[in-house]
């Protein structure tokens, strides 16, 4: 059973409590990092900046507090190699959501038509509670 290092247990305590939920229950089931949960400002412009988000400040699932989105990596990371994602997201963290009654959306299959291969914008480590906008109502913008 695997368990949080302290940079990603400190990085999902930001996150929506459903969020964490999930996540607790996934770390048990495969080893990954929590490399982002919630960013102000400046962390998101960089990103977008950097290429990583296609939206600035405001408009993003994690601006706010608590975030709505997170971004996990499986270990070990492996940038080029794809099919760990695939793995945590189809065999790990989708049946617990399904099964915790947790909507979520990844960033791997934007659209939620099962399908990976069909998206413009693939982010893979992102996960977010979905409808996002509906939750970001309840929550508020994090200047950062």
């Amino acid at each position: 059973m695997s368990t949080f290092d302290k940079h990603s247990a400190a990085r999902l305590l930001n996150a929506h409590p459903l969020l964490q939920k999930l996540m607790n229950e996934a770390i048990k089931k495969a080893p990954f990092v929590v490399l982002d949960s919630q960013r102000g400002r400046a962390a998101q412009e960089l990103a977008f900046r950097q290429g990583n988000t296609k939206v600035h400040f405001g408009n993003s699932a994690h601006n706010w507090a608590p975030s709505i989105a997170l971004d996990v990596c499986p270990l070990p990371i492996n940038w080029k190699n794809t099919k760990p994602f695939m793995v945590l997201a189809q065999q790990v963290i989708w049946p617990l959501a399904n099964a915790m009654k947790i909507p979520v959306r990844w960033g791997g299959d934007w659209n939620m038509n099962g399908k990976t291969n069909d998206e413009s914008f693939v982010d893979l480590p992102h996960w977010e509670l979905h409808p996002w906008r509906e939750w970001a109502k309840k929550s508020k913008l994090y200047q950062g």
